[in-house]
């Protein structure tokens, strides 16, 4: 992989993790370093399906990853 795109996925990766720690989805900051791109963008949307092609609603939702409801 070359080095913009490797750049390029640090800093989508960056911001899954920003959003989803801002949000209050994730305390540990750390342990969203382990997770893929994949993971985190479920998770993200998941959450936010304003920002999604899917919507819904984001209310009683549970995460896929922890299994906490998050309201």
């Amino acid at each position: 992989m070359g080095t913009w795109m490797r750049n390029a996925v640090r800093k989508k990766k960056q911001f899954y993790i920003e959003r989803l720690v801002q949000s209050g989805l994730a305390a540990n900051r750390e342990q969203l370093e382990g997770w893929t791109m994949a993971e985190l963008r479920r998770e993200y949307e998941q959450f936010h399906p304003a920002r999604t092609t899917e919507g819904g609603s984001r209310y009683e939702q549970t995460s896929a990853r922890t299994g906490e409801t998050h309201h």
